[in-house]
């Protein structure tokens, strides 16, 4: 038997279930992007949309490679992994950063 008290029972967890699937990705971001554990610095945004596409930035963030390296690393990325070609802007603004807080000589 279907009583008020089952039938608002229901729509409650609806609405919360609701409420947590629409929210969920918003409070997420609105608690402070960690941008997946790479350092503050110029070039991170642009770093974390290029990397972030496809993998993990936490992939990238464990690294610490020199400057040609990481020029490798984005051309076999590109030819090898299908990453879309970036503009000589965003490359160099990717590389400044890689080289800059994840080089070889950057502590962990």
């Amino acid at each position: 038997m279907i009583t008020y008290s089952s039938v608002l029972s229901s729509l409650k967890f609806l609405v919360l279930a609701l409420a947590v699937v629409h929210f969920l990705p918003l409070s997420t971001a609105l608690a402070g992007e960690d941008y997946g554990g790479l350092p503050p610095g110029k070039g991170r945004q642009t770093t974390y949309d290029a990397c972030n596409a496809c993998h993990s930035t936490m992939l990238v963030a464990q690294q610490r490679l020199a400057r040609d390296i990481w020029e490798e690393t984005l051309d076999w990325m590109v030819e090898e992994q299908g990453m879309d070609e970036l503009d000589h802007d965003e490359r160099a603004e990717i590389l400044d950063y890689l080289s800059t807080y994840l080089s070889e000589d950057t502590p962990r």
